[in-house]
């Protein structure tokens, strides 16, 4: 397999910890790639110019990072990321749709303050920012929403990254003033996974 990604992008490392989660990790290429240049290769396999893309063993390409972490869980081994079925994969799903909208907004604001001139009033930005404050505030509210650690699932793992990217890119948020949020994410930043796919 074959993965065009970029270091700081949020969705690769989402699909990078999946794949080291699935025992995955050494059967992909990693291809390091600046979507922002439509390098000809990244859009042989992906016409939007987007990080991940990963392409299979077969030659099929797979071009949103969601459908290639369901393709990696169903093709790597141990236990689903994203249960069959039941009240775990609606719980799954559940904390997954949390994460990537933490994903989704921090990862807008940052585009969002890159492309327009500095002093501009940025209303999509502090949308991003009031939505990213509330669901921080729910997930350290409701000790029941997090799992375990020992056991993420890709709701949790959604979660883990999307703080991280947080906290890289987006500092003044201070979202580790939330104890419990904070300490949770200590013990999950600790998982190889999240360690092997820490952006250098």
């Amino acid at each position: 397999m074959k993965l065009y990604l970029n270091k700081t992008s949020p969705y690769a490392r989402l699909a990078m910890v999946v794949a080291h989660e699935k025992g995955l990790a050494h059967r992909i290429e990693l291809v390091w790639t600046d979507p922002w240049t439509e390098a000809a290769e990244l859009l042989a396999a992906n016409p939007f110019s987007r990080v991940p893309t990963l392409v299979t063993d077969d030659g099929q390409p797979v071009a949103d990072s969601a459908c290639i972490c369901e393709y990696l869980d169903e093709v790597g081994g141990g236990r689903r990321l994203l249960p069959a079925a039941g009240g775990d994969r609606l719980r799954a799903l559940s904390m997954y749709g949390l994460g990537r909208g933490l994903i989704d907004a921090a990862f807008g604001v940052t585009i969002d303050r890159r492309f327009h001139e500095s002093g501009a009033k940025l209303v999509l930005a502090e949308r991003w920012l009031t939505a990213i404050r509330r669901a921080l505030e729910k997930l350290d509210r409701d000790d029941t929403l997090l799992r375990p650690t020992e056991a993420p699932d890709l709701g949790d793992l959604a979660i883990g990254v999307g703080l991280s990217y947080t906290e890289f890119r987006l500092p003044e948020v201070q979202w580790k003033v939330f104890n419990h949020l904070r300490a949770w994410h200590e013990r999950l930043a600790a998982r190889p996974s999240m360690r092997l796919s820490a952006p250098e």
